[in-house]
């Protein structure tokens, strides 16, 4: 009978160990979790309230650890102010340089506008706007980042991938005195908690800390949502050549914007070309390996004027610069001269460097595991725990 206490006294101090091997482990993983912090909001104009019952707390120059349950910004006769819900008569003028922070215990998250967001708030008076900070921990950033990137009906294993990808890309920005990091397009999508899903969450806890790695320090992440059939080398988009971020072959057929085309009509032409009056003539001077437009010619009533793919994709909003073009003869009335359309014929969607969204859909749909992937559109990655010295 001693005996067999003495065994189960002994089982039970090896779980208690373990147990608090596991939870101090987790505890300090948790403690060391990198902070992000994401621009969401550029305006003069905005609101920002608690859930529900639940209140804020603003702290900064005329406020210590105030409780309240909404406040707003705005430019009124020439100022910018702020007044709170509770008490809207009293308005406090705001001055260049100001900063306030707002945070709240209500795992709800922060209404700003008409998008929620977790964790804190910085707000910043500025001379021309306010900027709005979102502070919170990686993980938690990107359990909204992979929902607001890819659709979270996708497979399980594409989200991983997304997610790698996107703390890599996170993690890799330098960012400012204010920010590390944009919530658009100009970085990468971050729509708040709207965008957080089980699958999302999912796909980021199952990858926790994982980033990728070349030689060591983070690869500069990049992804799009299509190529077209054939990603692009990095120096044919920009000027730096990266070795990981070649060219490789993608998956991505089925997907909408596999082909589009786009059409022009002349008037619209006059007003992205004014200073060469519109275009008669498009010469492709030269394209990239994978057949994406490097420089072209363009040749209008009053002129010439030379571009780069990337850049007339920008002016004129196509979806890639995996383009070409047509001109077509416009239906006008009796008595006008015919004047000439143009009607661009393309593949893909993004710059299509690095990871393909479509085609790690396309992957995972066929089993590939999420590592897999990623080693597929970034050559010769690692796929490690995040290090303070891979910066």
């Amino acid at each position: 009978m001693i005996l067999k206490f003495k065994n189960n006294y002994r089982k039970c101090c090896l779980i208690s160990i373990l147990f608090i091997c596991i939870f101090q482990s987790e505890s300090v993983f948790a403690s060391r979790e990198p902070i992000i912090r994401v621009l969401i909001s550029k305006n003069n104009n905005l609101r920002i309230r608690s859930d529900r019952s639940i209140p804020l707390t603003i702290e900064g120059k005329f406020f210590s650890r105030k409780r309240i349950k909404g406040l707003t910004l705005k430019n009124e006769k020439n100022k910018k102010i702020l007044y709170f819900d509770r008490n809207k008569q009293k308005k406090y003028d705001l001055k260049s340089n100001q900063k306030f922070q707002v945070s709240s215990s209500d795992g709800r998250g922060i209404w700003v506008g008409q998008k929620r967001f977790a964790g804190k708030l910085n707000l910043f008076v500025l001379d021309s706007e306010i900027l709005v900070v979102n502070v919170l921990g990686i993980e938690k950033y990107l359990n909204s980042v992979v929902g607001s990137e890819m659709p979270t009906k996708w497979p399980i294993e594409a989200l991983k991938a997304q997610a790698i990808a996107s703390r890599t890309y996170a993690l890799k920005q330098k960012g400012n005195n204010l920010f590390d990091i944009d919530s658009t397009q100009k970085n990468q999508v971050y729509n708040g908690l709207e965008s957080r899903t089980y699958k999302t969450i999912r796909a980021v806890k199952s990858t926790r800390s994982l980033v990728l790695t070349y030689k060591n320090k983070l690869i500069n992440a990049l992804f799009h949502s299509s190529s077209g059939g054939m990603t692009e080398n990095s120096q044919d988009v920009w000027k730096n050549k990266y070795p990981y971020l070649s060219s490789v072959k993608d998956f991505d057929k089925n997907n909408p914007k596999f082909r589009w085309q786009k059409k022009i009509s002349s008037n619209e032409l006059i007003n992205l070309f004014p200073k060469i009056g519109g275009l008669k003539n498009i010469e492709i001077l030269d394209i990239t390996s994978t057949g994406r437009v490097k420089n072209i010619k363009l040749i209008g009533a009053y002129g010439s004027d030379q571009i780069s793919g990337v850049d007339f994709r920008k002016r004129v909003g196509l979806n890639s610069n995996f383009i070409r073009f047509k001109f077509f003869e416009e239906e006008l009335n009796n008595n006008t001269p015919q004047k000439k359309g143009l009607i661009v014929f393309g593949q893909g969607s993004g710059h299509g460097v690095g990871m393909s969204q479509w085609g790690a859909k396309y992957l995972a749909s066929r089993g590939q595991k999420a590592e897999r992937i990623l080693k597929h559109f970034y050559k010769g990655v690692q796929v490690k725990p995040f290090r303070k010295d891979y910066l």
